[in-house]
């Protein structure tokens, strides 16, 4: 049978509200002897802490939950999110919660997703790249659930942690200026999601004002998959009159594109110069090595995090925060084939 906290303080002659104490450190406090001497009661009679009853006591089930952008076969292959995850997951060990991920409906599918959401099972909620204008986080802001949103579109009444994809898309376009390039393509992600819509909006503004150009034909949807980054390619090479550089809205899309290339008997960046965004691992090991936009995604998922727990935990104040990107430079761009020649 499990011992219980009567038994170590039954072995101690303290009472049961001592050895809660030493063991929840608080609410009220233990001298340091004998909070040692109930953790060392416990490890001997081998106890193990009842998560039900404390839940039932604290009214807490010190679980948050992570809620995606979408529910779909293969979510958990993407880079993005296990980077995410990680960070989430790491930050959440650290301060001895578990964490749940909601995977059964989408956040646009409303009264579905809320009952699953509001049933008591999670202390608070982390909302993972959200669709624009999802309607399920309307219905939790209203219920004044503890939550924070990364990026996501700017809520007034929710905490939003994003990156700066303004300075992000400027960088690597500088960079293929730079080398030269004035043809511009852009493989752009799923158009409900605020990165995307940012990273797609601030290349057809800043090209032409930079004194380049691109059409219309160049500009394709990628879906923020290698997939979608392929096709994409394929599309575009269709055309009579191509870009030089392509700014793709994720690495995703950006190995699927030169596999695009490269399955037309295509080279990277001698034919074509494609650059990327997020600066996940698999950027770094693919052929060509990828140019890219180095987003902090597993910082910007940790303190997310930790400031959702500091909320469940009662503190009230907080800000929106947005975070630097930084341009790392590989192998996948270069000058442009008609200037070399």
């Amino acid at each position: 049978m499990a011992s219980t906290i009567k038994d170590i303080a039954k072995k101690l002659n303290i009472s049961v509200s001592t050895v809660s104490y030493a063991l929840n450190n608080g609410p009220r406090p233990v001298p340091e002897d004998v909070k040692r001497r109930v953790l060392e009661a416990a490890q001997e009679l081998q106890y193990r802490p009842n998560r039900l009853a404390r839940s039932l006591i604290t009214r807490r089930t010190f679980t948050i939950g992570v809620v995606p952008s979408e529910a779909s076969a293969d979510i958990v292959l993407s880079p993005y999110l296990q980077n995410s995850l990680n960070g989430i997951v790491n930050a959440a060990e650290e301060l001895h919660y578990d964490v749940m991920f909601f995977t059964r409906y989408d956040q646009m599918q409303t009264q579905e997703m809320s009952d699953v959401l509001l049933d008591g099972r999670v202390d608070g909620l982390i909302f993972l790249a959200p669709p624009q204008h999802a309607p399920v986080i309307d219905v939790i802001e209203k219920h004044d659930i503890p939550h924070v949103v990364i990026a996501g579109e700017a809520r007034p009444n929710s905490i939003q942690y994003s990156v700066d994809n303004e300075s992000g898309v400027k960088a690597v376009l500088e960079h293929l200026f730079q080398l030269g390039h004035r043809k511009f393509g852009h493989f752009y992600g799923r158009m409900q999601m605020e990165d995307a819509i940012e990273r797609r909006y601030f290349f057809e503004q800043m090209v032409p004002a930079m004194g380049g150009r691109f059409e219309p034909s160049w500009v394709l949807p990628g879906d923020f998959t290698m997939q979608g980054g392929e096709k994409a390619m394929l599309e575009m090479l269709a055309n009579k009159e191509q870009p030089t550089a392509i700014f793709c809205a994720n690495d995703e899309i950006a190995v699927g594109a030169i596999r695009g290339a490269v399955s037309q008997g295509l080279k990277v960046p001698d034919d074509y110069s494609v650059a990327g965004f997020d600066n996940v691992p698999l950027s770094t090991v693919f052929i060509p090595p990828i140019t890219t936009v180095k987003q902090p995604v597993d910082s910007v998922a940790s303190i997310a995090t930790r400031a959702l727990i500091a909320m469940i935990d009662g503190e009230k104040r907080f800000e929106s925060k947005v975070f630097e990107t930084e341009l790392i430079v590989r192998d996948s761009t270069s000058r442009p084939k008609e200037d070399i020649k």
